[in-house]
């Protein structure tokens, strides 16, 4: 029976890893980072809006009611604070793939500093397609199937007539 037990174990492990896998990974969005000896400042372009995050370089801590403007090919952009401590900016200047130049300025309290970075937005890249499984992969996988139920039925019939495996 334990032998019946493996053999069955065995064929559902090489139907599992024979069928293709599916990929459902999310798409990366563009993000940029700039830095400076005061300030760190992430952006992540998603859903028509660009997100910043800006903190403390030396201590990583957030940096709360800044004034951020970025300047990208004569255009000027003022960020809003928003209640989780991050700032968000109109993506719409940068909706089509480029490499945009950016100036930004960040003014805390008294500190203040001009950070600058390149924000490269790639073309969108084409969802992938989700393989169908191949008539070869269903013949091979209803086969493997035939024997185990031929080899269960095998043992179990010499079994039931007093051999022992």
């Amino acid at each position: 029976m334990t032998s019946t037990r493996r053999l069955l174990t065995a064929s559902a492990f090489l139907i599992a890893f024979a069928a293709p896998a599916a990929h459902a990974a999310e798409a990366a969005h563009p993000s940029f980072e700039a830095s400076s000896e005061l300030f760190e400042l992430v952006g992540r372009l998603k859903d028509g809006r660009l997100t910043l995050t800006l903190d403390r370089w030396a201590s990583n801590e957030p940096v709360a009611g800044a004034r951020i403007e970025i300047d990208s090919n004569g255009r000027q952009l003022v960020a809003a604070a928003q209640p989780d401590g991050t700032y968000t900016v109109d993506a719409a200047p940068f909706a089509a793939a480029a490499n945009y130049p950016l100036a930004i300025t960040v003014t805390a309290g008294s500190d203040s500093d001009l950070l600058a970075t390149d924000f490269v937005v790639a073309p969108a890249a084409a969802a992938p397609a989700i393989a169908a499984p191949s008539r070869s992969g269903l013949l091979a996988g209803g086969a493997l199937i035939a024997l185990a139920a031929a080899a269960y039925a095998f043992l179990r019939r010499r079994r039931a007539s007093g051999e022992h495996a």
